[in-house]
């Protein structure tokens, strides 16, 4: 045959079929063993069902990029530990978490002392624990029905406090409504209320009544900033209030933080308050209330708000300029004060010391913050992630350094409306934001910089 004869490309008793059925059964097999080995892959990387589920270690409530970097104190500071919602509660129940001392390789074991609310288990440190400062691990492990262990895994930085916690347990801020600053024998917060037509000079027995109210109405929204109900640091406890005591009449103690209410700001026209910022709350027995500059609270000067559509509800019946009847020009403004039902007037009289004393209120919790130590300028532990210079010395940033998108009780003050302060906006009331709680409650560590 020649060469280019068909029939010599197939020689007598060709293994081309052959070789083509091993080829395909070996297709075939490296299919079975790619499935078998996905599916092995796909059950490794699964726990109780689920695909890569997560447990989440937090400290005092803050988001892990927040608190990334905050010292801790040997005592109080609050651990969470969230697992997945949605896990049986047998696998949910086998949660265990341990501390562990890296310097001293000492370990405790804390799970029976959880505090367990649904997917969150919170503790609090006690100080029986006796924890020493250093670098602290804790890990948190879940076991499903399989026997396969779901772990997480979290450093944390102890410390202690140089000279004691900031805040402690004794201290008192004294909001003082009495100050004359202007020596004229009458407090200045009763001439202040004329800036709001709640008060005349010739009725100065009816304007003492009003000015008692509204200072007791701001008391209370001042408790209601620093007795939060809404858990800030996560501690799973009914209330967690700052144990700081807030007065309108002084007591005798050396740690009594005095702030006057009332008179003009010649220094700062415009500003309402200017409370000095006592890094670490160093001086507890400070008075705001001298100058120069001016320092205290300046209430008249929340007539800078008189533009805002809320403002002119509130206050526009009581303002000649609008038209309105000043308090105390009325023949039944005194029945007024005693029956706030009475009539249309007094119900709006009722309204407007309610509002007046939640703004008050709002301004006088974001001062005396200042006083106790609010906000520390830079990064923890440094700083709370409070600004180093100009409207934003001593106010919130975020961790960008950045205003917070957030609207906080410590954020740029003149970068808060009227409405925000008195808490009826769409956030509500003004709150602290959980790291300014965890200050206030000796949650976390500041340095000067100078210790390592």
């Amino acid at each position: 045959m020649s060469l280019n004869d068909p029939a010599d490309s197939v020689p007598p008793h060709s293994t081309e079929p052959r070789r083509n059925r091993s080829g395909l059964i070996a297709v075939v097999v490296g299919l079975l063993l790619g499935c078998l080995l996905v599916g092995l892959s796909m059950r490794e990387s699964s726990f109780a069902g689920r695909r890569d589920p997560r447990i989440e270690i937090r400290v005092n409530g803050l988001d892990t990029r927040t608190g990334r970097d905050v010292l801790l104190p040997t005592r109080g500071w609050v651990l969470q530990v969230e697992i997945p919602s949605d896990l049986p509660a047998a696998v949910s129940e086998s949660l265990s978490v341990r501390l562990r001392e890296e310097r001293t390789g000492a370990q405790a074991v804390i799970t029976g002392q959880l505090r367990r609310d649904g997917p969150v288990a919170s503790w609090i440190a006690p100080e029986s624990l006796g924890l020493q400062e250093g670098l602290m691990s804790v890990r948190a492990e879940l076991t499903d029905l399989d026997g396969r262990v779901l772990t997480a895994q979290r450093r944390v930085r102890i410390r202690s406090w140089l000279g004691g916690p900031p805040i402690g347990a004794r201290q008192i801020v004294h909001f003082d409504f009495a100050v004359d600053r202007n020596e004229d024998g009458r407090p200045d917060f009763e001439s202040d209320l004329e800036r709001f037509g709640l008060a005349t000079p010739e009725q100065t027995a009816l304007a003492a009544e009003v000015a008692q109210r509204v200072a007791q109405h701001a008391l209370a929204r001042v408790l209601r900033a620093y007795q939060p109900t809404d858990d800030p640091n996560e501690t799973g406890r009914d209330a967690d209030p700052v144990q700081v005591r807030f007065v309108l009449e002084t007591e005798p103690s050396p740690l009594v933080t005095r702030i006057c209410v009332g008179g003009a700001n010649l220094d700062y026209p415009e500003s309402i308050g200017n409370v000095r910022f006592d890094h670490r709350n160093e001086r507890k027995g400070s008075t705001q209330c001298g100058g120069p500059p001016a320092t205290g609270l300046f209430p008249a000067e929340l007539s800078i708000y008189q533009t805002d559509p809320l403002y002119q509800e509130i206050f526009g019946r009581f303002l000649t300029a609008r038209g309105g009847q000043p308090f105390g020009t009325d023949p039944g403004d005194a029945a007024a004060l005693v029956s706030p039902t009475s009539s249309e007037r007094a119900r709006a009289l009722e309204r407007a010391i309610a509002t007046l004393g939640d703004v008050l209120g709002s301004v006088m919790a974001h001062e005396s913050a200042h006083a106790l130590g609010l906000v520390p300028p830079g990064r923890p532990g440094i700083g709370l992630f409070g600004g180093n210079n100009g409207d934003a010395y001593a106010h919130n940033l975020d961790v960008g350094g950045n205003p917070p998108a957030s609207i906080w009780l410590m954020n740029i003050g003149h970068g808060l409306d009227f409405e925000q302060l008195a808490g009826v906006g769409v956030d509500g009331e003004l709150r602290f934001r959980p790291l300014n709680h965890a200050y206030l409650r000796d949650r976390v560590v500041l340095v000067d910089g100078r210790r390592g």
